[in-house]
């Protein structure tokens, strides 16, 4: 089949009546006897689902290609073994405020749950329960320690560097204090997505927050990227391979067909985007992969733990630990306390992440068993399913979600969200410099690249 013929087919497939072809052979969508404004959305995440709904609804033709058999990119709840999991995004991290997911939410109808942050419990590595202690004698230490290296990195004249590095500059013996290895792993390389030794000292926490305790979705997030989706020509099963641009239209690439549209939004994952597996023409600005390169890629893995009965205190929501390994096994979400669902989730984070991946079930099992009877005394049971996450090893996110890596700034996610030439735009959580690493991140994202197609395009 021709270039051209495969162009007109594409154009067909996207749902546009009639078409014109040009002196470049480039597909004009046709409406009423006029053009209307067409958009290839490449990814159907968060990010590119709030972009073509908003341009969906202002009228435009817009087609979704994504490489997945599914949509929600990053947030996907698997029912695993009969239980709802969510293998991506978890929470509303901030429900409060204007939070847009919250407003979502309502809408799609989604039953939530409103987390308590103070029902927890922190066991030493001998079992012992030390949540008073952690949460006055570590706590405070840690605090100190963050206004040390806020201090130090204050100076402009002082290089940034990771923030392992900053934290012994400040205290040599911090890092070994399991009380302090907790609160900066169970909070810190949580939240950031990082781990200590690649984190930005000066900018790890140069993002900001809506108010509010977080929410969960008992029966899923799933809901959200559902509901977004609604009468979006998606079309499923679509790797993209190239994408070239000109200051008058966009071409991509997909499984031998040839899609072109006056505009496309790229919402690639950055860990994508850093692989090289979609050839952009001409090649993306150097200011533009300077940046990639010094925004990290989190290597998080969820373990979701299920067990024939539940052994733990089934009314506290999170149990601590202080692990031997900073990072593994170091933090569970108690199922239990928003579902009948007999489950613990725990967490690699940090470097432990690729550790955990690379684990098979039985390994995984074996794995933590040890941390859930020093935790829970005799009575503990070895998980009888133990899914890790596995985003690092996905070709279609190849990372969980983004962080502040060393030198890295607020510049660096706007360099990611600026377009390329005319018509070439992104979106995505990377490309949010204020709510990075967060599902409303990406969503925002996604109706900010919308918004400036349609004032483009009334221009």
């Amino acid at each position: 089949m021709d270039v051209m013929r495969r162009r007109i087919l594409a154009g067909v497939a996207a749902g546009v009546g009639a078409y014109l072809i040009g002196p470049t052979g480039v597909a004009l969508a046709q409406g009423g006897g006029r053009k209307r404004t067409s958009v290839i959305v490449i990814g159907a995440g968060i990010a590119g689902l709030a972009a073509a709904r908003a341009l969906r609804q202002a009228g435009l033709v817009v087609t979704v290609l994504e490489a997945r058999q599914r949509i929600g990119g990053r947030v996907w709840t698997d029912v695993n073994d009969g239980v709802p999991m969510d293998v991506g995004a978890g929470w509303i991290h901030g429900p409060d405020g204007g939070n847009p997911i919250t407003a979502l939410a309502r809408q799609a109808g989604a039953a939530t749950y409103m987390t308590n942050d103070d029902s927890v419990m922190v066991f030493d590595a001998q079992g012992v329960d030390v949540t008073d202690r952690q949460f006055s004698e570590g706590s405070k230490r840690v605090a100190a320690l963050r206004r040390a290296v806020e201090s130090a990195m204050d100076d402009d004249a002082v290089s940034d560097t990771s923030l392992a590095a900053a934290i012994r500059a400040a205290d040599d013996t911090a890092l070994a204090d399991p009380y302090v290895r907790y609160e900066l792993t169970s909070n810190l390389e949580f939240d950031t997505g990082g781990w200590l030794e690649a984190l930005s000292a000066r900018n790890h926490f140069n993002d900001d927050k809506y108010p509010g305790k977080d929410v969960l979705f008992p029966g899923g997030y799933a809901a959200i990227p559902k509901l977004l989706a609604a009468g979006i020509d998606i079309k499923l099963g679509s790797v993209v391979s190239a994408i070239r641009h000109t200051d008058s239209y966009v071409t991509v690439e997909s499984g031998g067909v040839s899609y072109t549209a006056d505009y496309a939004v790229v919402t690639l994952p950055l860990g994508v985007l850093k692989q090289k597996s979609v050839v952009f023409s001409p090649d993306l600005s150097a200011g533009k992969q300077a940046s990639m390169g010094r925004i990290g890629i989190g290597r998080i893995n969820k373990v979701f733990l299920l067990f024939d009965k539940a052994f733990w205190p089934i009314k506290t929501q999170y149990f601590g630990f202080h692990s031997p390994l900073r990072g593994r096994y170091a933090y569970f979400v108690n199922y239990r306390t928003f579902s009948d669902i007999n489950c613990l989730v725990t967490f690699g984070f940090g470097e432990q992440g690729e550790a955990v991946e690379a684990m098979t079930e039985a390994q995984l099992i074996a794995d933590v068993s040890p941390a859930l009877k020093t935790m829970f005394g005799a009575a503990a049971l070895a998980p009888r399913r133990a899914i890790a996450t596995r985003w690092n090893s996905d070709p279609f996110a190849r990372g969980a979600y983004t962080f502040a890596g060393v030198g890295a700034t607020e510049r660096d996610h706007l360099s990611l969200a600026a377009p390329e030439g005319k018509r070439l735009l992104f979106a995505g959580e990377h490309t949010h410099e204020i709510y990075r690493a967060t599902v409303h991140g990406a969503y925002l994202s996604g109706l900010r690249e919308a918004k400036r197609i349609l004032a483009a395009a009334s221009a």
